[in-house]
């Protein structure tokens, strides 16, 4: 089993399953379509295991995703967090993602939705917990490390991938 194609797809089918409960959520009204982030990344996951592919970076930005959101969350649970913190845990994200290069083109364009993938697993997990819903601004700080890690953490493989393009270019 390519593990690497277990974990992309995972990322891949926690964010279809995030784009579905949001989705079903304003016309139903109904807060259990949440839990079809964690159906679609087992059937994420499940396809993966099926129907592997050749992915690097896409498969590291999903447990990054997770990493991530769940420390700075433990984090924020023990002290306040100021923004040089959160801004301190996008740096990470960058410089992680900067040293895994992709495989190619699927994999770097999957990179935004395995990470994001990983973020909304770590939310839902901690979904509820009030000392965390209660602390001023930390469900932006989170989302500010969900959203703007997912877009940085492309920008990262792009820009790995075009250093070694540049590189690769004969000199006159």
């Amino acid at each position: 089993m390519n593990w690497r194609s277990v974990l992309t797809w995972a990322g891949i089918g926690a964010f279809v399953g995030f784009v579905i409960a949001v989705g079903m959520y304003s016309p139903v009204k109904n807060e259990n379509f949440v839990y079809l982030i964690y159906i679609g990344m087992l059937a994420g996951a499940l396809l993966g295991a099926r129907y592997p592919t050749d992915t690097r970076a896409s498969a590291y930005a999903f447990p990054l995703g997770f990493t991530a959101t769940t420390l700075l969350a433990g984090l924020w649970m023990v002290k306040t967090v100021g923004s040089s913190d959160v801004y301190a845990f996008l740096a990470v994200v960058v410089a992680v993602m900067i040293l895994v290069s992709a495989n190619g083109f699927l994999d770097m364009f999957l990179v935004p939705i395995t990470y994001f993938g990983g973020f909304t697993v770590a939310m839902l997990t901690f979904k509820g917990y009030q000392p965390l819903q209660g602390s001023e601004g930390a469900v932006v700080g989170l989302f500010t490390v969900g959203v703007m890690g997912a877009i940085l953490a492309f920008f990262a493989v792009l820009g790995r991938w075009a250093f070694t393009m540049a590189k690769n270019i004969p000199r006159r």
